[in-house]
This record gives C-alpha cells, structure tokens and sequence, in this order.
C-alpha cells in the first residue's frame, strides 16, 4: 500500500475512534448524572481532526519506519491528551481527559483485535471496561 494512503487510513481510524470516545463519554456522563461541557459538533470535529492527524501520524511513522519503537507511541497520547485538556481547559478535568483515552484505547484496542479475528480477546477487553465503568458509576453515584 503506498505511503500516503496508509497515512490517510491511520488518519481516518483515529478520527473516527476519537470520535466514538467522545459520543461514549459524553453518554456515559449522561448516564451516570454527570455533565461533559462540549463545544460545538464543528469545533469538536477540528479538535478531533487535528488530534487524530497527530496520532494517525505517529502511528504511521511507528509502523513505516521503526516497528520495534511501539512504546514510543505513548507520546502522541501525551499530546493528544495536551489538546483536550487545553480545547477544554475550564471544563474538563484531568479525569475526564483520562477517561477519554482509555476509551479511546479501548475501542482501538478491541476493534483492532476484531479486525484480526480476535474474538475472544475483543469482548474480554470490552467486558473488563464496562465492569470498570459500573464500579466507577457507582462511586460517583454514592458521592
């Protein structure tokens, strides 16, 4: 596959795991009472696109170049994490930026293993999460 279209592809599938993360999240709070402060649906999509070209970006040069560096990978997350938090400086908290990633790496991660043929691990993945989020829901709820 030629170069470009890799880096495109990459592109595409963080934008639409950030963006899934983020439609996760935000039902998430919903359910759980809490209130995720959102810009609009147009600038909430040039943060996401910037975001994702980061990461799809690293992830392209990680996978083009030097596949033993995988944990190099940490980095862009670091930045992506940077993005949000100052898109969303007085609204959201450090929590809400790490639940947004773990959803985010949740989703990859399980997708990914899909995509393999991997399904077993996909649903114990999915399944330890959303056990995860119930006890998280029932501390915030009991606050």
């Amino acid at each position: 596959m030629h170069s470009a279209i890799q880096l495109i592809v990459l592109w595409a599938l963080a934008f639409v795991t950030l963006s899934v993360s983020l439609v996760l999240l935000s039902l998430y709070y919903g359910l759980i009472g809490n209130d995720l402060a959102l810009r609009t649906i147009q600038q909430e999509a040039v943060i996401a696109g910037i975001a994702s070209l980061i990461e799809g970006a690293s992830v392209w040069v990680v996978v083009s170049f030097v596949p033993t560096a995988a944990r190099a990978l940490f980095i862009p997350a670091l930045v992506v994490a940077i993005i949000y938090k100052v898109s969303h400086l007085e609204d959201w908290s450090r929590y809400d930026i790490l639940l947004f990633l773990m959803f985010q790496i949740v989703i990859g991660c399980s997708g990914a293993f899909c995509y393999f043929g991997h399904f077993q691990t996909a649903i114990i993945i999915v399944g330890v999460f959303a056990g995860f989020l119930a006890i998280l829901a029932s501390f915030v709820r009991s606050l």
